[in-house]
Formats: C-alpha cells, structure tokens, sequence
C-alpha cells in the first residue's frame, strides 16, 4: 500500500488544489490561468465523490473525499484512502477557504485502521519553530503551466461527462484533469499523471464522517520531526 501512495503524490497534488481552488484565485496558479477559477465550487456539507486509483503494476485502491462538517466559516473535508486489503487511512481536516485568511487549516484528525483516532497539532503541520516566510509563496513554489484544452466528453465508472480537460506541466510531471461542476467536493471526474490515473466511480449528497469517536491528543513529548534530531 505504501508504494501505490507514494507514487499517485503528484495526482494527490492536483486534487489537493481543488480543495484550495478558492484561495488558488487569489495567490495566483504558476504561470497560467486557475482552472477552478469560475467554477462555483463552495463546499456544501455532504458532497461526497469516491474514485479509484490504478496504477501500472499496482493494487487499486480507492479515495473519497466529502465534506462533513462545518463550523462558522470553517467546513470539515475527509478524505478515506481505502487499499486493496480494505485497510483505511483518514484524514479529516477543518478548513478556511477565505483567501485572506492566514491560517487557513485549523483542525486536523487522523485515523488509521482500528487505531484510535488522533488530533495532530496544527503546529506539526508547518515545522517547529518555524519562522514566517519573508516572501511571497508564489516565488517559492514549483512552477506549474496550465492550458486549457477545451471540454470533452469523458466516461469513468460513474457514466459519461461533458468536462473541462485541463493539462499541467511541471518540470517532471505531466497531469491531466477533467472537472465539472456539481460533482462532489472539487469537482473531479478524472486525472491522469504518469502510470496512475484517478476516475469517478461514484459522488452524492448524503457525506457522514467515518470518524465518529473523540480523538486522542497526539502525544507530541519525546517526538521529534525528521531531519530536527529524530530519528
């Protein structure tokens, strides 16, 4: 399982910005236009999409993200990374979408397999002692090229869609996305990066979160983060 999710990080990274489509508009997306820009993606509590995820010589598995919850301005997103021996990883985050909001992640819980649930400390999320950056993050971020290639008629398991086709290139990858509004949180049918490929096979209304027990405090004494003296 360890190896399949190691290599559909790329794919992950592009459904990772639609969860960010909002802010995405107002910091810029690398050197061409935000494909979600215009898009009326505001999360609505209990949009949900699941989608398989293949790879060349690979188990499939499968990914759901939803929207479970929200909190004032803040919105609850789950994703359920499921393997092929039915073993599931969550990671259920509480989220600003407000681009001019600092701290956009708030909460974040994880949960794997029968483990019990645990809050992670916001603060393991950006390195300790972090200083703030002095410049913009636009300067230090990978530069992305987006094209718009127009929409097209896609089939996955979950039937056929009229979508917006999007390519990005980065220096060592090269993804493509299908999105459509109204299909569960970001609005994907499909990406391809690589030998992985990521396709609809279902999406709804009704999202409940599998994490229903009080999470544990993460027990942060005598934890160190890589490369800060841990081991």
């Amino acid at each position: 399982m360890r190896t399949i999710v190691a290599r559909t990080t790329f794919c992950l990274a592009v459904a990772a910005l639609m969860l960010f489509a909002p802010v995405a508009g107002a910091i810029g997306f690398g050197s061409g236009p935000n494909p979600w820009e215009g898009l009326d993606l505001k999360p609505v509590v209990g949009y949900w999409a699941e989608y398989r995820m293949t790879g060349q010589g690979e188990e499939p598995m499968t990914m759901r993200a939803s929207v479970v919850g929200q909190e004032g301005e803040y919105f609850w997103f789950e994703t359920v990374m499921t393997g092929h021996d039915g073993e599931k990883a969550i990671s259920k985050m509480l989220i600003s979408i407000d681009p001019n909001q600092d701290d956009n992640v708030q909460r974040m819980i994880v949960k794997s397999g029968d483990e019990p649930a645990m809050e992670m400390p916001v603060q393991m999320m950006k390195g300790p002692d972090m200083p703030e950056p002095e410049t913009d993050m636009t300067e230090q971020a990978p530069e992305i090229d987006s094209s718009d290639l127009g929409v097209e008629s896609v089939t996955v398991p979950a039937g056929t869609f009229e979508a917006n086709h999007w390519q990005f290139k980065s220096d060592d990858d090269t993804a493509n996305v299908w999105i459509k509004a109204g299909i569960g949180p970001y609005g994907l049918v499909k990406s391809t990066a690589g030998n992985m490929t990521m396709e609809l096979m279902a999406y709804g209304d009704d999202a409940k979160s599998l994490i229903t027990e009080e999470p544990q405090s993460f027990p942060m004494q005598g934890f160190k983060m890589p490369g800060m003296g841990g081991k």
